[in-house]
């Protein structure tokens, strides 16, 4: 097949499979009001804490990767970065949770209550293979 048409096959496809919200400003706009609504106003607090989520995790990643695949001596130095970053974590996950309205005993609680559910006896690898997503 040639290259061009390829991409412009698969541009095609992915096209086809974006919701109307990520193809269109209007729609996402309306999209975003409610959602505005819904979050009582917190909408950018709930955006900016998740990408900051996504970010700062990211760079607690890194440091770990420069140290697993890249010799970065595993330091009080490097310790200490992954200190920062972590509290960068936890600041982000506190917006999170604020924008949301959800107290952090609750989060932590209910994700107690998950793992228990999941491990009743413990972590078993079993779990691994029966996991359908």
């Amino acid at each position: 097949m040639e290259v061009k048409k390829y991409f412009a096959d698969y541009t095609a496809f992915i096209d086809s499979v974006t919701s109307e919200v990520s193809r269109s400003d209007e729609i996402f706009t309306e999209r975003f009001h409610k959602l505005s609504q819904d979050l009582n106003g917190n909408y950018s607090r709930l955006d900016n804490a998740i990408a900051g989520l996504a970010g700062e995790s990211g760079e607690v990643a890194d440091v770990w990767k420069k140290v697993k695949y890249h010799n970065l001596d595993y330091t009080p130095e490097v310790k200490d970065r992954f200190i920062k970053e972590l509290g960068d974590v936890c600041w982000y996950l506190f917006q999170t949770a604020f924008a949301l309205g959800v107290p952090m005993d609750e989060i932590i609680g209910r994700n107690i209550e998950k793992l228990k559910e999941r491990h009743p006896h413990g972590f078993s690898s079993v779990y691994l293979k029966d996991k359908k997503d």
